[in-house]
């Protein structure tokens, strides 16, 4: 029976994340994923179903449920229409990279 090697996290991010472009990709799926759990919060904060939301916006409920679940194809409109109907002022503030 082949012996089995268990790995670390760490091991596994470095096996994986071994070029700039993967490094990369993993950054930025980190920030839509960080952006997602940003937009249920909003929501659950001001006592908001996914249904109450998308009255506000004008929308059906599954666009809701889809925009929770997939940030990717988003408009920053639709974003703005989100955080208004969550009671938030949305704006975008540009940092020099460090």
């Amino acid at each position: 029976m082949p012996k089995i090697r268990l790995y670390t996290h760490e091991e596994v991010e470095a096996l994986a994340l071994n070029t700039p472009e993967a490094r990369q990709a993993y950054e930025e799926a980190g920030e839509e994923f960080a952006l997602l759990e940003q937009l249920t919060e909003w929501r659950e904060n001001a006592g908001l179903t996914r249904a109450q939301v998308a009255e506000k916006m004008g929308v059906s409920a599954p666009a809701i449920s889809r925009l929770e679940r997939n940030i990717d194809r988003a408009t920053w409109t639709t974003l703005r229409r989100y955080a208004a109907a969550c009671g938030i002022s949305l704006a975008i503030t540009a940092h020099p990279k460090a």
